[in-house]
């Protein structure tokens, strides 16, 4: 009986030998794991835990989160202040005259990007040079167009349909 005590002890022992040599490459590999996970980590921080650092990347990219809120909001502000800026532009010269020489008149179509803004026309002669405005809403003015200062709207409204 003493003896059968010795045997199954030793068998015990055995599987106790495996099982810590088991338990001890899964410690190896975990502690492996840990310091590549740890790797790249500034020696002050070297003293924290990994949840610390955790949650210290975790509130960096709270802040970053809040700091790209507020730019999109800027950038929105400068999208809406510059849609109403002069974007688009028409000129047309032309010789209404034929005592005057050469292209000395323009119309000349300045737009923004919803195609808001004026056209301005100058009609130059030998004694005199005139000037005209004329609004344009949406692309049309209410007031009746000569064909250099339509040339000029459509010039502009082409850049005006390119960057929509």
């Amino acid at each position: 009986m003493g003896e059968l005590v010795g045997w199954v002890a030793l068998g015990l022992s055995a599987v106790l030998g495996v099982l810590l040599a088991l338990q001890s490459s899964r410690l190896g590999r975990v502690e492996r794991q840990f310091r590549a996970l740890m790797k790249g980590t500034t020696p002050a921080s070297a003293g924290r835990s990994l949840g610390e650092l955790i949650a210290d990347h975790g509130a960096r990219i709270e802040a970053a989160h809040a700091d790209i809120v507020k730019l999109q909001r800027a950038a929105d502000l400068l999208d809406a202040s510059v849609a109403r800026s002069i974007q688009c532009i028409g000129l047309v010269r032309y010789n209404p005259f034929q005592e005057a020489g050469g292209d000395q008149s323009f119309a000349l179509a300045l737009l923004d990007r919803t195609g808001n803004g004026v056209i301005i026309s100058s009609l130059h002669g030998r004694t005199a040079t005139r000037f005209y405005a004329k609004a344009v809403k949406d692309g049309t003015s209410a007031l009746s167009l000569s064909d250099e200062e339509t040339q000029a709207l459509k010039q502009a409204m082409g850049e005006v349909k390119r960057e929509t």
